[in-house]
């Protein structure tokens, strides 16, 4: 029996199919491997953009929260140190005599209907009794009896008062107030300030003590919450001063210490004490924002151990659905791009099976349907290095611009009310030296007439910063910083002049300011005036060693529509090492003394970009000019 040989072209043709059934797995595969790959890409990008569009909301509620309070501590400092220096506490407690209680109480009394977030003052002597107390109930202050006075001699808060140095005042951590041993009902965290009297002041030696309320600010704290992203406080031992579950609050004050998040969540606990503020930790399938609060400093500036761990996390089940979420996103695309693969390599399968089928007349198109299916694969690699770098191109860019002018034009009003504030403080005490000797009629009216003055300055420099506050989302550089108007440059430079003539007293350099009467300009005149004191402060705390006599000059000359202006120095000139750098932000020869470098930089922000001028310096040993040159008239198109 002769075997006859299979034609040639069916050779070919199982040759073919089985290179084709090849090239299929193989592209099968590698579209499997590409999936895998990309799915795992995808979902990890877009799993790293929804967590930080978390951390960022986030971020915000934390730092919200850690302004809200450093607003409060700053404010009730404040109120403590207003209270010991007003007048009837003074004379209540002149250590000429013995200290009026009476006096004392009744200033307590009127003090607390103005603060309605006091819930307690009191006075105590340096051996821990109580001498004054005042309570508030229900929003009415009232004096406590002398049976009901306590000795606090053994709480913490009045054994730290007893280290504070002279005019320091200690606020304790967060607790919740308590009446004789016993918890207050309703709950009123508390904050305690502190305050010695009787060491330098000349009063009655003694503790003054105010006890703030801050049950309202933690209602509002508790709105932050919702139902993405929850808000909680703990303090420094794990116990929870704040959560959205409130029997988890005051574990430690209640005497259940399984109440603590050490206890309940120890991995957070550490990874929280081994992070730094800013950080943001994924634990327990849960994101972490932070902040550490604290509520003091000691005498070398660095922060007390109490503080307060502010704490913003996302639900627990957030993370979950957004994985969920993701997975099913990509899984299902995935799916799509599978199928649609799967689609074509069938195709190409039945196009084989089509042209193996045909005859040797099909022999062209076959080959057009092989070049077809070539140019498909270069495509289809194309497509994909396409995608890899259109991925690539769209990651995000850091726009991080600095925003810091606001903070230090705040110095100018702020400084000038301190200034006149003080200045009304020292024409008081003269008036009360005046009725000890016999006032006369002519002092008395340089009293009224120095006070008038004193507080309308005080007054419009308090609403100046005011001002400066509400407009502190605004762009510091890029927008106005106030309206355009026409002055008179020897005005503000006055104006100026005054302000600086307190610190000036103190020191041995003079201020000279030569500025003609009748020059005009129309522009800023407020970002003008910071210009001018920021050099004229650059002056005194870098030119000049200290007790050194000099003297600083402000010099104004305009030609044409430009104005030339010059504040020169003779004093020791600028550090080489600095020169070069000098309008940079955070560069400074002073940094041991606390300056931060960005007073000149700010300079420079303000004359290139409000004030549409030029600034240059020249500087040697024997001193420094700044030089300005500004248009008379600014554009002010912005």
């Amino acid at each position: 029996m002769t075997v006859q040989p299979k034609p040639l072209q069916g050779r070919i043709a199982t040759r073919s199919d089985r290179r084709l059934t090849s090239s299929l797995v193989a592209m099968l595969l590698l579209l499997l491997i590409l999936l895998g790959a990309g799915g795992a890409f995808a979902y990890t990008g877009l799993f790293a953009q929804q967590i930080g569009a978390l951390e960022a909301r986030q971020n915000v509620r934390v730092e919200r929260v850690v302004a809200t309070f450093s607003r409060e501590l700053g404010h009730i400092r404040n109120l403590t140190r207003v209270l010991k220096n007003s007048l009837s506490v003074q004379q209540a407690l002149d250590a000429g005599g013995p200290a009026d209680l009476n006096n004392l109480a009744a200033s307590f009394l009127h003090f607390a209907k103005g603060v309605p977030a006091i819930s307690q003052i009191r006075w105590l002597d340096r051996s821990g009794l109580e001498q004054v107390r005042i309570n508030i109930s229900q929003g009415r202050p009232y004096r406590v009896s002398d049976d009901q006075l306590q000795d606090k001699a053994q709480r913490y808060y009045f054994q730290e008062a007893l280290r504070l140095g002279p005019g320091q005042v200690y606020l304790s951590k967060l607790d919740l107030n308590q009446e004789h041993n016993e918890i207050v009902r309703p709950l009123e965290p508390s904050l305690r300030a502190t305050l010695l009297t009787g060491d330098t002041d000349g009063l009655q030696r003694g503790v003054l003590i105010i006890n703030i309320n801050l049950a309202q600010l933690f209602q509002q704290l508790r709105t932050l919450s919702d139902t993405q992203i929850t808000l909680e406080l703990v303090d420094e031992q794990g116990y929870w001063l704040l959560h959205p579950n409130r029997e988890l609050e005051w574990g430690l004050h209640f005497n259940r210490r399984d109440l603590n998040l050490e206890h309940l969540m120890p991995s957070l606990w550490q990874a929280l004490a081994d992070a730094q503020t800013g950080d943001n930790l994924l634990q327990d399938n849960r994101l972490w924002s932070f902040a550490r609060l604290h509520y003091d400093q000691d005498d070398n500036g660095r922060n007390t151990p109490d503080h307060t761990l502010i704490l913003a996390a996302s639900h627990p089940g957030t993370i979950p659905a957004i994985r969920t979420q993701l997975l099913s996103a990509v899984i299902l695309t995935g799916l799509v791009i599978l199928a649609l693969g799967l689609f074509v390599l069938h195709r190409l399968h039945l196009a084989h099976g089509e042209r193996a089928r045909l005859t040797e007349a099909l022999e062209q198109e076959q080959q057009q349907l092989t070049n077809a299916y070539q140019n498909l694969e270069v495509s289809h690699n194309q497509l994909i290095t396409m995608q890899d770098e259109l991925v690539e191109s769209r990651r995000l860019s850091s726009l991080g611009l600095m925003v810091a002018g606001i903070a230090h034009e705040l110095n100018t009003p702020t400084g000038a009310a301190l200034m006149a504030v003080s200045t009304l403080q020292v024409q008081l005490k003269k008036l009360q030296q005046s009725l000890s000797a016999g006032m006369t009629r002519t002092a008395l009216e340089t009293f009224l007439g120095r006070t008038e003055s004193g507080l309308q300055l005080a007054g419009q420099n308090l609403h100046r910063a005011a001002d400066l506050i509400r407009s502190f989302k605004r762009m510091a550089v890029e927008r106005s910083h106030g309206d355009i108007t026409r002055f008179a440059l020897a005005e503000i430079t006055r104006d100026l002049s005054n302000y600086l003539g307190h610190r000036l007293k103190q020191s041995p350099v003079s201020l000279v300011m030569d500025i003609p009467e009748s020059l005009q300009l129309t522009g800023y005149p407020g970002i003008l005036s910071q210009v001018l004191q920021n050099l004229i402060d650059n002056a005194l705390n870098h030119a000049f060693d200290p007790r050194q006599a000099g003297q600083i000059q402000v010099l104004a000359k305009a030609s044409g529509d430009r104005l030339h202006l010059s504040v020169v120095d003779n004093g020791k000139g600028i550090d080489p090492q600095v020169r070069d750098a000098l309008f940079d932000p955070f560069v400074t020869s002073g940094r041991d003394e606390g300056h931060a470098g960005l007073g000149l930089h700010l300079v420079h922000q303000w004359v290139y970009q409000l004030l549409e001028g030029t600034i240059r310096v020249e500087s040697d040993t024997t001193g420094t000019t700044f030089h300005l040159d500004i248009p008379i008239k600014v554009k002010g198109e912005r």
